[in-house]
């Protein structure tokens, strides 16, 4: 096997997070790695780049076998780990960032041309069209991805490893890099690759494993198993799937979109009632996130009227959003949402630090308290006010995201939010559900996009299906099913397309 870990096993003061984890991954194979939170996949993943030292087991590379790495000798093995957080410069170019510390030279002179010559034959052997010169400023997500990747294909790695790439990642750059790695699984390269999107695994993988508190309780063909095995194995419990129960009687309308246009979007019109969760759902490119957007005030509105509670409004700025009851909870939490260096607290109060002033200071007496609310009403792990928020798992980072919206300091009418369980695990996603939820319970409006059909049977009592950035069709409680979402998203693409 040319990648293999044996009965890896580490402890932190006497708490054991690895129990003889076993993991093989074979030539030209993708074999995904799942967990919730705190299951061991990070622990295991520092083990074999030489961040940490297992107390025992055996790792194996080719023909080589480790009991420990430090990163030198992890990289002189032949592994290469691709992080969430990218390891770029943005400074330098493209070229530049791929030689990095390793750079091409004749006596003290760098040979730019020849390190920009080898940087264009290693992007085209991924299939990307990024110029060696190319300022890393200019590029999106998905394109930082691909250098990085290319960057550690240079040292010719006997295997790649990625940690949760396309967390940060919209679907269309998701779709990029999931076509990156099967070209790199067509050149025999073994990929280890750690993922919550359980729609990747079937798309991409040939192969997965599943952690839970530590051990290895799944693995096995992709093929052989279904979505609920994973998420049974991830959870350990069988998660029901159940449908909300079907609201009695008729509400009243509490938003009325008329006529909006904005870019990429319109003219839409369709109406939210008070207490009802309504699902957005198309394929890339439909304008998912271009609506909520223009609705937030994050995009120039050209022409149309918003009412909330027969109030129209104008909301030129998300300020204004803000101030006539609308929250947005992007889907990009990283660049949109969280900022890791403040405290969970600060992060959850952000909106409500002026109402909790006592005489126009902080009252940390009632901030606290509102955190603690939000905090077992989200079920925040762990549960600490003091805790900078890049601290915390994605899934919580989310939480604290939704619980700016949801705490009782804020009036807020509509709640939006853009793929709400991008990059988050089985449990997270539970917690996340009975939130939008409880939300509509409580006589909230909720408008939420999904690119995952079976997220918006769970959670929606209509769903509205995009095209072009129209309404191609409203589908209503009875008729909700995964199968219709993706029919009717495909026909009215496919028809958009034939009429052009």
């Amino acid at each position: 096997m040319p990648f293999a870990v044996h009965a890896l096993r580490k402890s932190y003061g006497g708490v054991e997070v690895l129990k003889g984890v076993d993991l093989e991954v074979a030539d030209g194979e993708i074999h995904a790695l799942l967990g919730a939170n705190g299951a061991g996949k990070s622990t295991l993943i520092k083990c074999l780049s030489g961040a940490i030292q297992p107390d025992s087991g055996v790792m194996i590379v080719g023909r080589e076998r480790y009991e420990a790495f430090t990163p030198k000798s992890s990289k002189q093995s032949g592994i290469a780990v691709i992080y969430q957080d990218l390891s770029l410069a943005t400074s330098l170019d493209v070229a530049d960032n791929m030689f990095l510390g390793q750079e091409l030279r004749s006596g003290p002179f760098v040979r730019r041309r020849a390190q920009r010559r080898e940087a264009a034959e290693w992007l085209a052997q991924l299939g990307v069209d990024i110029r060696p010169t190319a300022a890393l400023a200019t590029l999106g997500n998905a394109g930082l991805q691909a250098v990085e990747i290319a960057k550690a294909l240079r040292t010719r790695p006997k295997v790649l490893i990625l940690d949760e790439p396309t967390a940060a990642l919209s679907e269309k750059e998701a779709e990029a890099l999931g076509e990156q790695m099967l070209k790199l699984k067509q050149q025999n390269l073994p990929l280890l690759y750690v993922t919550h999107r359980l729609a990747e695994v079937f798309a991409l993988a040939d192969r997965v494993t599943v952690l839970r508190g530590g051990e290895v309780v799944l693995t096995g063909k992709v093929r052989d198993l279904s979505r609920d095995d994973l998420v049974a194995a991830i959870a350990g419990e069988s998660i029901q799937r159940e449908r909300p129960p079907q609201r009695d009687g008729v509400r009243k309308p509490a938003v009325a979109v008329r006529g909006l246009v904005a870019a990429g979007i319109g003219p839409v019109d369709f109406d939210i009632r008070e207490g009802e969760v309504l699902g957005v759902f198309g394929l890339v490119g439909s304008g998912r996130t271009e609506l909520l957007e223009a609705l937030f005030g994050s995009h120039r509105v050209f022409g149309g009227d918003v009412s909330v509670d027969g109030a129209r409004i104008r909301a030129s700025s998300p300020g204004d959003a803000v101030a006539a009851g609308i929250a947005l909870v992007p889907s990009d939490r990283l660049r949109k949402s969280i900022i890791g260096q403040l405290s969970a607290g600060e992060n959850m109060l952000l909106p409500s630090f002026l109402r909790l002033a006592a005489a126009g200071l902080r009252n940390p007496l009632a901030e606290r308290k509102a955190f603690d609310m939000s905090a077992q009403r989200l079920n925040l792990q762990p549960p600490r006010a003091d805790l900078q928020a890049r601290r915390f798992s994605g899934g919580n980072q989310q939480k604290l995201v939704i619980a700016r919206w949801l705490n009782d300091t804020i009036s807020c009418r509509l709640l939006m939010l853009d793929e709400p369980t991008q990059g988050v695990d089985v449990g997270a996603r539970r917690d996340i559900y009975a939130a939008i939820r409880a939300s509509a319970d409580a006589g909230k409006s909720v408008l939420v996009t999904s690119s995952e059909p079976e997220e918006l049977v769970q959670i929606a009592d209509r769903v509205i299906v995009l095209s072009a950035g129209r309404i191609a069709a409203t589908v209503d409680y009875a008729e909700i099913d995964e199968a219709r979402l993706l029919m009717l998203a495909h026909q009215v693409e496919h028809q958009g397309l034939a009429a052009e």
